[in-house]
């Protein structure tokens, strides 16, 4: 059970760390800086109102050591600081965000350690969430990060190759069902190249997974590019092989096609678009079941501060829509964020996993947010 006591240590060690540590990192030639948010959530399911609130604290630590006049190796470190309750259970966490050590030189960047690795044009329906679960309704953008190593190499074409080896990964990432094997590495790599006005990419990925009773190699293949043709246009494909004696589908597949355009009017109105249809075979051409997915979102600035943006999500196969309403004033360090959002009350997971899941019901959600 959830002791007050423990909320006032952790308000205390806010406080020192805000106040006390920007001083001494500075004379230390490290930099600080951090996140407080603040939420209040009201939503009204079959009848009846339920909320939540909470408290976060990110704080982030970088120290930058330059080796020569183009090698640079620094440290970042992030926290993920929690409290939450629904006023009849809590929850709270003091946990490891990031904590990366990278090296970089003039076309080389090399990481190692809990970082974020995401790659794809799509921003709303995302085949290539391999490795992270953002959902693209939170204001904070915040998501898991994986064990790794990952290294990049930048050509003078503007071509990049990605390595990246996994180790570690007690939980599941993006849309996997089950884990990785324990003390199992996972492999892959990325190759992307300049394509017209755009580019195109390549990318491949391998582990072994642990299904309770049995373990068995997945195997993920895509491909991904984008181009400027007076509207933005880009698309994700990707393909899940699994190779197992069991009796589950050998293939998966996801492909996402999307578009933006500014119209010039006032300040601009961003219209993005994109649809997604998934499927499920034993062939890798076949389709034996699929879901088809639309998202539309609007994004508008009011003036300098003010800014709305609407995000819509059709599930053609349930025939549901979701609907997500939100405006942000944006100050130097402040930031005000009112959502308005409403699901259908038997919506389900609208991600294909559980922790991107939408709500059902309707509801209003007030976050504050400060940066310094």
């Amino acid at each position: 059970m959830f002791k007050p006591a423990i909320l006032q240590r952790w308000f205390r060690l806010f406080v020192i760390l805000l106040w006390v540590l920007p001083g001494v990192c500075k004379s230390q030639g490290f930099n600080f800086k951090g996140q407080v948010s603040s939420w209040g959530t009201g939503v009204r399911f079959q009848d009846e109102w339920n909320g939540n609130s909470g408290i976060r604290y990110v704080p982030q630590f970088n120290y930058g050591y330059l080796m020569s006049e183009d090698d640079l190796l620094n440290a970042e470190i992030l926290l993920n600081t929690y409290y939450e309750t629904d006023f009849h259970s809590s929850d709270y966490a003091f946990k490891s965000y990031r904590a990366i050590l990278r090296y970089t030189t003039l076309q080389t960047e090399t990481q190692l350690g809990l970082q974020n690795i995401n790659f794809g044009p799509a921003q709303l329906l995302r085949p290539l969430m391999w490795f992270d679960r953002l959902d693209p309704r939170d204001p904070l953008k915040l998501t898991d990060g994986v064990y790794a190593m990952r290294f990049k190499y930048s050509f003078l074409d503007n071509s990049l190759v990605w390595l990246w080896c996994l180790y570690g990964n007690k939980d599941n990432t993006g849309y996997e069902l089950s884990p990785t094997v324990k003390n199992t590495p996972e492999f892959g790599g990325r190759i992307q190249l300049p394509a017209a006005a755009g580019e195109i990419a390549a990318t491949f990925h391998t582990r072994e997974v642990d299904e309770m009773l049995y373990n068995y190699r997945e195997n993920r293949y895509a491909l991904d590019g984008r181009w400027d043709i007076g509207i933005g246009v880009w698309f994700e494909s990707a393909w899940q092989q699994n190779i197992s004696f069991m009796p589950i589908y050998k293939w998966n597949s996801m492909t996402t096609i999307g578009a933006d355009y500014t119209i010039p009017e006032g300040n601009g109105i961003y219209i993005l678009a994109e649809h997604m249809i998934t499927t499920v075979s034993n062939s890798l051409l076949n389709s034996d079941q699929n879901r088809q997915i639309s998202a539309m979102m609007v994004t508008y600035s009011i003036g300098v501060l003010n800014t709305i943006i609407l995000q819509e999500y059709y599930d053609w196969h349930n025939k549901n829509l979701y609907q997500y309403f939100q405006f942000q004033r944006t100050y130097d360090n402040f930031i005000i964020n009112f959502a308005l959002f409403h699901y259908p009350e038997k919506g389900g997971s609208l991600f294909l996993n559980g922790q991107t899941s939408l709500l059902s019901g309707y509801g209003l959600q007030l976050m504050l947010i400060f940066n310094y």
